[in-house]
């Protein structure tokens, strides 16, 4: 998936996956549900429940997973605007 706005909110059915193209200070914040995030070349794995929040050090992919196969995640997706 390709996400090219500022802002947006991804939603993850029970089991279901996202793979997304971020920018460096991208904030992605827990809305409902778990979501696992997995960055390349990161050997961190980050849950994120709602209100949680992590925000990307570098441009990188990630991959988002809903943890739960009964319910669905809503993440939403924040990219710093340039100075």
């Amino acid at each position: 998936m390709i996400v090219d706005t500022s802002s947006a909110c991804v939603t993850l059915q029970p089991g279901g996956m996202a793979r997304l193209q971020l920018r460096a200070g991208t904030r992605l914040r827990g809305v409902r549900g778990t979501a696992w995030i997995t960055a390349d070349n990161d050997r961190r794995d980050i849950v994120l429940d709602p209100q949680d929040e992590w925000v990307l050090d570098r441009d990188n992919r990630v991959l988002a997973c809903a943890l739960r196969a009964d319910a669905d995640v809503v993440l939403q997706i924040d990219e710093r605007q340039p100075a």
